[in-house]
C-alpha cells in the first residue's frame, strides 16, 4: 500500500514518515480512495498504542514529466508519526521474546484496537509487519490501508472500497469470513490478533497449510490444535484465552477486544503472583501440618519479671522466632523448588487441605477443582448458615462467596474455567466466576448434575427422576437425550461428565435394582448407550486417560482410551474415606485437566440429619429418634409417632420407618426393594399413604400403620405420582402428578364414588407441595408460575378463588391444627408465619412474619417441617453437628502414584 521514507519536519524541527502512494497505484481511483480512507481512519485516532497521523498531502510528480510540458502527476502522501523501533515480525527475528513480555505485546495490541473499533474502525489486516516496537517497549498498531469505516450518521453504514465477495487482508491471519469474502466486522479483527497471539506464544502459526489455498481452506474448516500441544508449558487458561479469539463463528468469540486485553491482564496479574502464592500456600499448610514450636524446656516456669518479658520483647534472637524463621525459609525452598517449573511424575503427588471456616462448613456436594485446575468452587454455608457457592483460587488464602448463589445446588463448570453452572429455584443457570449477575438457561425443576462441553452444549439432569437432557449454554428449551429403561426399573439418569472431544459422556444409569446401577458411554450423535461400569457413584473423566468412581469409600481410578471407549486393567484406589452421599449416588470428588484432584473427605451432611423439636423463638428443645439419613417425615395427628423415610447407607434401600416419640423406638414399616417415599397418615391415623416405585414409576400405596397386613395399590397411571396429603373427612388423596409431556400438576384421588382421578391445578408452571386445610375448604400449594415458587392458596373442591400468600418466594406450606395460619418457608430458610381471617366466603389473610431462621435440608422435599397442634413447637429436619466439619484434600500430580500401587 505504500513506500515509507524517514523525513525530518523543518517547521517542527522533529523527525516523521512519509508513507507515498506508489505510482503504479497512483492512477487507480479505488486505491487513492483507500489511501485517504487509511488517513482519515487513523487521524480519527488518539491513542498510545496507535501509530499517530499528523496530515495527508499531495505533491507534483517526476520533474521529468515536467521537463517535456506533460503536466506532473499529483502523488499523494500521509505525514504520520515516525516510531523508532522494529516491527513485530522484525524484533521476533532478530531476538526472543519472553512469555511476559509477549503477554504484554498482545494486552497493547488489544488496547490499540479497543481504541480503534470505539470509533467504527476495522483495521482488516492485523500482522507482526503492521505492528510496531519502540525502543521504550511502546507497542503500537499501524498501516490502516485495509481499515473498514462505519459511515453515516450515528456511525452506521459500512463504507465499503472492496467489491462484494473479494478476499482482503493478509492469509494466514485472516478471519474464516475474510478468506471467503463475506461481510467482515471488528470480530474479525479479534481473530486475526488470536493468530498473531497464536504465533507469538507458540513460535508457529495456527494454521499451517503448505500452499495458500490449502492453508486458506483450513482457516475455515479446521481448528488449530492448542497452544499446549506445541509448547507444553503454555498455561490452558493462556491458551483459553487464544482460542476463544480463533473461534470460527464470529458470535463465538470475543465479542469485544477490550474483553481479551481484560482477560489477558488479569492472566498476567494472576501469573506474577503465581509462584509468591504458591510458595505462601506451601508455607501456611507446613504451619497448619507441623506441631506448634515450643522452648526446649516446656516445664512449668514461675512468673516472669515484667522487665524480663519487656527485655525478651526486644529480643528477635528468641528461639521462637529463630524455629519459625526457619520453618518459614525451609517450606519457601522447597515449594520454589516445587514450583520452578510443570510438576512431573518423579516430583510425586503434594497435598493440602482447605478447612471449613469456624462460623460456616461445607456442604454435601462436590468441592470442584476448574478445567485449568487454578480456581476451587464449593457449595458451603456462611456464618449465618445461608448456603452459597464460594470461590477459591488455588494462588490465594482464603474464598469468597458469589452473590446470586444462595441455596444453589451441583454447580459444574464451564470448559474454558470462566463460568459455574449450578440449579437454583427450579432452574439451571450460570454465573461468571469474576463478577456479573447469574443468568438462566433452562428450567430444571430438581436437578441432579451437569456437564459442559467446548461445544457450548450442556447436557443435565433436569429432574432425579427422569432422563438427560441438552441445552444450548445461550439457553433455550431442553431437549431429551435419553429416556429411562423401566424394564430395568431406572428411577433416573444423572451425574453426566463430557469426554474430550466434546461429543462422547459418561453418566449414571441408577436403578432400584443394584445390580443393574451403572456408569454407561453416550453420545449427542447417537441414542444408543454402551455400559461402562457395575459402580453406585458419578464417574468422571480425567486426563490423561482415566475415569474416576467411588467404591466402597475408596476413589478409584481405571485406565479409559476416550479414543475408542476401552477401560483397561484393574482399577486402582487413589484415596481412601472419600465422601459418598448414597441417597444421591453422589461421590464428593472433582479432577482438573492438568493433573490435580480435589476430594471431599468422611460421611456428608445429606447422609446424616437429626428430627430436632424448636420453639417458635427459634429455641432448640430437643432431638427425637436418632442421627440418620432420614428424610420425607411426618407427624401423626396425635402427635405421638412420625413416620419417616430412612436410607440404608450400605445397601441404599429406601424405606418408611416409625419413630414412637414416647419411647424414643423406631421400627421398619416396609420391606421391599424399592423407593418408598412422601408417608401422609389418614385423619385417624390408621393407615399410612405413601408412593412406591416397585415398577420403576412412583404410585400410591397405602398400608394399615401398625404394619399389620401387605401394601394396597391405591393408583397407577403412566407418570410418577407423589403422595401430599389425606383431607380431614377422609374422602380425597391430594397427589402431583408428573406428567411425562409436561411439568407436575395437582391432583385430586377420590375415595368414593367411582374413585375416578381428575386435575385440581393443571398448568404449564411446576406445582406442588399441597395441603389441605383443616376444614377441607382450600389447599395450600406451590407454584413457580410467576417465575419463582410462590404459596398460593384457591378453594375447594371448586377452584373459585385463589390468592397468594407469600412474598417473594416461598414453599412447603403448612397449615395451623385450627386453620387460623398459613406457615411456609421463604427462599432465605426463614420459617414464615401468615395469620388467617376465617369468613364464610372468601379468604382473608394478613401479612407474612418470620419466626426463625431453619437449617432445612433442600433435598428433603415435600415434608421438610412440621407444626405441632398447638402451634407452639415445630419438628425440623436439620443437619446433625459436625457433619460439615471435614475439610477438603487437594492433590497435585495425582498420577504420579498410580505407578507405586
Amino acid at each position: 500500500m505504500g513506500v515509507v521514507y524517514k523525513a525530518q519536519d523543518l517547521s517542527l524541527d522533529r523527525f516523521v514518515a512519509l508513507k507515498f502512494l506508489p505510482p503504479h497505484l497512483n492512477a487507480s481511483e479505488q486505491d487513492k480512495a483507500r489511501f485517504v480512507q487509511e488517513a482519515r481512519a487513523a487521524s480519527a485516532l488518539n491513542h498510545p498504542n496507535i501509530c499517530t497521523i499528523h496530515a495527508i498531502e499531495n505533491v507534483d510528480g517526476p520533474g521529468s514529466a515536467a521537463q517535456e510540458g506533460v503536466p506532473a502527476e499529483t502523488q499523494m502522501f500521509i505525514v504520520m508519526e515516525f516510531v523508532d523501533g522494529q516491527t513485530l515480525r522484525d524484533r521476533k527475528t532478530s531476538a526472543s521474546i519472553s512469555m511476559k513480555q509477549a503477554i504484554d505485546i498482545g494486552i497493547q495490541i488489544a488496547d490499540g484496537l479497543a481504541a480503534a473499533h470505539e470509533r467504527g474502525i476495522v483495521h482488516r489486516d492485523i500482522k507482526p509487519e503492521n505492528i510496531m516496537i519502540r525502543k521504550d517497549g511502546i507497542v503500537q498498531v499501524m498501516d490502516f490501508g485495509l481499515a473498514k469505516l462505519r459511515t453515516g450518521r450515528g456511525g452506521s453504514g459500512i463504507s465499503k472500497l472492496t467489491k462484494e465477495g473479494s478476499t482482503i487482508g493478509t492469509v494466514g491471519y485472516m478471519s474464516p469470513e475474510q478468506v471467503q469474502g463475506l461481510e467482515a466486522d471488528h470480530r474479525s479483527d479479534i481473530f486475526s490478533l488470536g493468530a498473531l497471539l497464536y504465533e507469538l506464544f507458540t513460535n508457529q502459526l495456527p494454521f499451517r497449510g503448505v500452499h495458500e489455498t490449502a492453508l486458506m481452506y483450513e482457516i475455515v474448516n479446521v481448528d488449530p490444535p492448542p497452544m499446549a500441544a506445541v509448547r507444553p508449558e503454555i498455561d490452558p487458561a493462556l491458551d483459553a484465552i487464544v482460542l476463544e479469539c480463533l473461534a470460527k463463528e464470529p458470535g463465538e468469540r470475543y465479542q469485544a477486544v477490550a474483553e481479551v486485553s481484560k482477560d489477558l491482564r488479569r492472566f498476567k496479574r494472576e501469573s506474577s503472583r503465581q509462584r509468591v502464592s504458591r510458595v505462601t500456600t506451601g508455607v501456611r499448610d507446613a504451619f497448619q501440618s507441623s506441631p506448634a514450636v515450643v522452648p526446649l524446656d516446656s516445664s512449668p516456669q514461675p512468673p516472669e519479671p515484667a522487665a524480663s518479658k519487656a527485655s525478651r520483647k526486644k529480643r528477635p534472637g528468641s528461639l521462637v522466632w529463630k524455629s519459625t524463621t526457619l520453618l518459614f525459609f525451609l517450606a519457601a525452598a522447597l515449594f520454589a523448588y516445587l514450583y520452578r517449573g510443570e510438576i512431573t511424575r518423579e516430583t510425586g503427588a503434594v497435598r493440602f487441605i482447605i478447612s471449613p471456616s469456624e462460623k460456616g462448613g461445607f456442604s454435601s456436594q462436590i468441592p470442584l477443582i476448574s478445567p485449568d485446575g487454578r480456581k476451587l468452587a464449593f457449595v458451603g454455608r456462611d456464618s449465618s448458615g445461608n448456603s452459597i457457592i464460594w470461590m477459591r483460587p488455588l494462588s490465594s488464602l482464603g474464598a469468597t462467596p458469589l452473590p446470586g448463589t444462595n441455596e444453589a445446588t451441583f454447580p459444574f463448570w464451564s470448559p474454558d474455567s470462566r463460568f459455574l453452572a449450578f440449579f437454583q429455584n427450579g432452574r439451571l443457570r450460570k454465573i461468571e466466576v469474576t463478577g456479573g449477575p447469574a443468568q438462566t438457561i433452562a428450567d430444571a425443576p430438581e436437578g441432579r448434575g451437569g456437564t459442559w462441553s467446548s461445544a457450548g452444549v450442556i447436557v443435565f439432569s433436569p429432574t432425579y427422576g427422569g432422563g438427560l437432557s441438552q441445552v444450548p449454554e445461550a439457553g433455550g428449551t431442553p431437549a431429551p437425550i435419553t429416556t429411562l429403561d423401566t424394564a430395568r426399573n431406572e428411577d433416573s439418569h444423572r451425574w453426566p461428565n463430557f469426554l474430550p472431544d466434546g461429543r462422547h459422556y459418561i453418566y449414571l444409569r441408577r436403578s432400584t435394582n443394584d445390580e443393574k446401577t451403572g456408569v454407561y458411554l453416550g453420545s449427542l450423535d447417537s441414542r444408543e448407550y454402551k455400559p461402562l461400569l457395575t459402580v453406585k457413584s458419578n464417574a468422571v473423566y480425567a486426563s490423561p486417560g482415566y475415569l474416576l468412581f467411588v467404591r466402597e469409600r475408596s476413589l478409584m481410578a481405571q485406565s479409559f482410551n476416550a479414543g475408542n471407549d476401552q477401560l483397561g486393567g484393574e482399577a486402582i484406589p487413589i484415596a481412601e474415606d472419600v465422601g459418598l452421599e448414597p441417597t444421591l449416588s453422589y461421590g464428593l470428588f472433582s479432577a482438573s485437566g492438568n493433573g490435580i484432584l480435589a476430594i471431599g473427605l468422611g460421611t456428608g451432611a445429606a447422609g446424616n440429619r437429626q428430627l430436632v423439636w424448636f420453639d417458635s423463638t427459634g429455641k432448640r428443645l430437643e432431638a427425637a429418634g436418632t442421627a440418620g439419613a432420614m428424610y420425607d417425615f411426618v407427624l401423626s395427628p396425635d402427635e405421638k409417632r412420625v413416620a419417616f423415610r430412612r436410607i440404608d447407607l450400605q445397601t441404599r434401600n429406601q424405606d418408611l420407618w416409625i419413630l414412637d416419640l414416647l419411647r424414643q423406638t423406631e421400627s421398619r414399616f416396609t420391606f421391599r426393594s424399592c423407593r418408598d417415599d412422601d408417608p401422609v397418615w389418614s385423619p385417624d391415623g390408621l393407615k399410612l399413604l405413601f408412593d412406591s416405585d416397585p415398577d420403576g414409576v412412583s404410585n400410591l400405596f397405602q398400608k394399615i400403620s401398625t404394619g399389620a397386613g401387605s401394601e394396597e395399590l391405591l393408583l397407577k397411571s403412566p407418570g410418577a405420582n407423589y403422595a401430599l396429603d389425606w383431607s380431614s373427612d377422609g374422602r380425597y388423596i391430594l397427589y402431583e402428578y408428573d406428567d411425562p409431556k409436561s411439568k407436575s400438576d395437582l391432583w385430586i384421588l377420590p375415595l368414593e364414588g367411582d374413585k375416578k382421578p381428575f386435575p385440581y391445578v393443571h398448568t404449564d408452571a411446576q406445582e406442588g407441595t399441597g395441603r389441605f386445610s383443616p376444614d377441607g375448604r382450600w389447599i395450600a400449594y406451590s407454584s413457580d408460575e410467576s417465575g419463582k415458587p410462590e404459596v398460593y392458596v384457591q378453594s375447594f373442591p371448586m377452584t373459585q378463588g385463589k390468592w397468594q400468600v407469600s412474598i417473594s418466594g416461598g414453599s412447603a406450606p403448612e397449615w395451623g391444627k385450627d386453620g387460623k395460619r398459613i406457615y411456609y418457608l421463604a427462599p432465605d430458610k426463614k420459617l414464615m408465619a401468615v395469620d388467617l381471617r376465617p369468613a364464610a366466603a372468601s379468604f382473608e389473610q394478613g401479612i407474612p412474619k418470620p419466626l426463625f431462621e431453619t437449617d432445612v435440608d433442600i433435598y428433603n422435599a415435600p415434608n421438610r417441617y412440621a407444626v405441632s397442634n398447638d402451634g407452639k413447637r415445630f419438628l425440623i429436619n436439620v443437619s446433625a453437628e459436625g457433619t460439615n466439619s471435614k475439610p477438603i484434600t487437594v492433590v497435585l500430580n495425582w498420577t504420579s502414584e498410580l505407578t507405586k500401587r
